[in-house]
């Protein structure tokens, strides 16, 4: 197997070093204007080379290489500017020369020490039929014990091999992945950027939806009880001329008007921020939740952290967690029974909502879980949902309490 690897990285060395010629024409032919279109295809051919050799590095090895190459996309020009200003091409480029350099050292290393082997080991068999005596490097063959001896040397030349090979495949190997390997720093910030644009697009989209339900309930509710009132008002300033003694009754509709509108109003502002959770904290809001509940619940505060409370916009959006997570529950699980597990740490929120119902819960549009993880996401939290057909159902969510 190592003299299969380094045959071909010694291959592919010769083949490096046509390719570095090649892309030194192309890098002097780009400062004049023609070599800008051949470049993104030279640098691409230069990633599948790299891409190959992490693949054949990475069997040996046995680990995965991955690649942090920058999408290049568009116009010869633009993907040229990309394949220029990406680390990773110089990167590549540095490898190219090495793999150059020390493929070929040890493909040629490979080669002779097994030819050198074969030649010495089979000396006893064709020594003979040389017409004059035949002479390997310093060793004239001329008698049946210098054509055994040879062979010993071919039998040393072996063993040689047999320790040499694996090494400086192992050594090409490490050298490989060290210049291909993606760099940590590299690769966790484009990692963590792109997890930021998710998120901050999941909170743009939770803020949009909470804006136009928000709205939804004042126009559904408080304005139309309001508009109620209003034409009550009216018809009470015209009974007032023709009718006075309907006033009384018309009187009471309208107080009784104003009182659906005056709830209406309390009901959406509870949904803003619900007062239970700015009197008395996360637990007794999350125990109000967990009475009101039409499936029998069971609420687990058993590992909470009394102390500092959490930012009152986290505490908010864990109260919506759990909210949202016991109406699935009631409307879509068909489920007996469930229970809330809230714990409470200076770091973090954790929650657990758990049914026993039909299972199947997916995070698509109208499934309310979808509303979940971005409202989580909006905090840089974490949702898990754990839903096989047949249930149970478990909803886990960790809230960050910190800035």
């Amino acid at each position: 197997m190592a003299l299969r690897y380094l045959v071909t990285i010694g291959g592919t060395a010769v083949v490096a070093f046509v390719s570095l010629y090649a892309l030194i024409a192309v890098f002097a032919l780009s400062l004049v204007g023609p070599g800008l279109r051949l470049l993104p295809f030279s640098l691409a051919w230069l990633r599948r080379g790299a891409d190959a050799h992490r693949r054949r590095a990475g069997h040996w090895l046995g680990c995965d290489i991955p690649s942090s190459y920058r999408e290049a996309e568009g116009k010869v020009l633009v993907r040229a500017q990309v394949m220029l200003t990406d680390k990773a091409t110089y990167t590549d480029l540095l490898w190219l020369l090495s793999h150059a350099l020390l493929g070929t050292l040890s493909g040629t290393l490979a080669i002779g020490l097994c030819l050198g082997s074969l030649s010495w080991l089979t000396i006893p068999l064709w020594w003979q039929v040389v017409p004059h005596p035949a002479q390997l490097m310093i060793w004239n063959i001329d008698s049946w014990g210098a054509a055994l001896g040879a062979s010993l040397a071919g039998l040393a030349y072996g063993l040689v091999a047999g320790y040499l090979l694996p090494w400086c495949a192992q050594l090409h190997a490490l050298m490989t992945r060290a210049l291909l390997k993606p760099r940590k720093r590299r690769a966790s910030l484009a990692k963590r950027v792109e997890e930021l644009t998710i998120s901050r697009a999941e909170a743009l989209e939770a803020h949009a939806a909470e804006l136009r339900r928000i709205e939804r309930d004042l126009h559904d509710g408080a304005q139309a009880g309001l508009v109620s009132v209003s034409l009550r008002l009216a018809l009470m300033q015209q009974a007032l001329k023709d009718s006075p003694e309907r006033l009384p009754e018309m009187i009471d509709q309208a107080r009784d008007l104003t009182d659906q509108a005056v709830q209406s109003l309390r009901v959406a502002v509870r949904s803003i921020y619900p007062p239970v959770l700015v009197d008395h904290g996360l637990a007794e809001a999350a125990r109000a939740l967990v009475a009101a509940c039409q499936i029998p619940t069971e609420l687990d505060l058993g590992y909470e952290t009394r102390g500092a409370r959490a930012p009152a916009a986290v505490e908010a959006a864990a109260y919506f967690v759990i909210s949202e997570a016991l109406t699935n529950v009631a409307k879509h699980s068909g489920a007996e029974s469930s229970q809330v597990r809230l714990r409470t740490t200076e770091s973090r929120i954790h929650i657990s909502v758990w049914d026993n119902g039909r299972g199947g819960a997916t995070t698509g549009a109208g499934s309310g879980i979808r509303g979940i993880k971005r409202r989580v996401a909006a905090f840089d939290g974490v949702t898990e949902l754990h839903s096989p057909p047949g249930g149970p159902t478990v909803l886990r969510v960790e809230l960050p309490c910190g800035s």
